[in-house]
């Protein structure tokens, strides 16, 4: 492929597209666990937020009588207790879908909510070379969503020159805000209501493994945002 009208990065979430998801249903577990309703509401309300947030709402949801700092200690303990069960995998096809995507004339980079010593470098940090050399990862839970972090502050980029690949609705609300690609990655049987939250924002395009993100689908976004049909107006 010999480039791109407009596309000039490709930004890949990491728990949940590159690794396990190991939020969502700990989350839910947790919330129905203490006497909370996990229902659509609340994870549309609860997903995709800064650690302390998701603790203050999860606090409220559950009527627990505590500061959020002390749900958040217990949503750690939690997710300590959910690993133990589910042990963190790297996506099947990550590398094959990496060196793909290197190959594109695109600066490509990874994002998640911890540092980047907590998850990226301890499972992703084999691919590092195939990632862009000066940012190959960007932490953002005090920046969440991250669109704007991620775009303009840490890349310098145009919104209409990046797409974010990601398996929460909140990242794609964020997208559309800023009129940024997006490619919703609902890849497990607990991401179904993200996906139908990824809809109802008119989400054109979906992968649920990494084979299907390839650069064939990335040429068609690169085509919508240089057309500005990529989200409805």
């Amino acid at each position: 492929m010999s480039g791109f009208e407009k596309l000039r990065v490709v930004a890949l979430d990491c728990d949940g597209v590159l690794i396990d998801d190991t939020y969502l249903a700990m989350i839910a577990r947790f919330v129905t666990e203490h006497g909370g309703v996990y229902d659509a509401a609340a994870e549309r309300d609860v997903i995709g937020l800064r650690d302390i947030v998701v603790a203050e709402k999860v606090t409220r949801l559950c009527g627990l009588d505590q500061p959020a700092e002390e749900t958040l200690k217990q949503l750690w303990a939690a997710r300590q207790d959910y690993l133990a069960e589910h042990p963190i995998r790297v996506a099947e096809g990550a590398r094959d879908c990496l060196e793909a995507l290197a190959k594109l004339p695109v600066r490509l980079v990874c994002y998640g909510g911890r540092t980047r010593e907590h998850t990226f470098d301890r499972y992703l940090g084999d691919f590092v070379d195939l990632l862009d050399p000066d940012v190959p990862y960007v932490s953002i839970n005090e920046h969440r969503p991250g669109v704007g972090h991620i775009t303009r502050t840490v890349l310098g980029a145009g919104y209409d020159e990046i797409v974010f690949v990601d398996d929460v609705s909140r990242v794609a609300e964020d997208a559309r805000a800023h009129g940024a690609g997006f490619v919703g990655f609902p890849a497990s049987p607990a991401h179904a209501r993200q996906r139908e939250f990824m809809a109802s924002l008119s989400v054109r395009h979906f992968a649920t493994s990494l084979a299907e993100l390839t650069p064939e689908l990335l040429a068609i976004v690169d085509g919508e945002l240089a057309a500005s049909t990529h989200w409805p107006r």
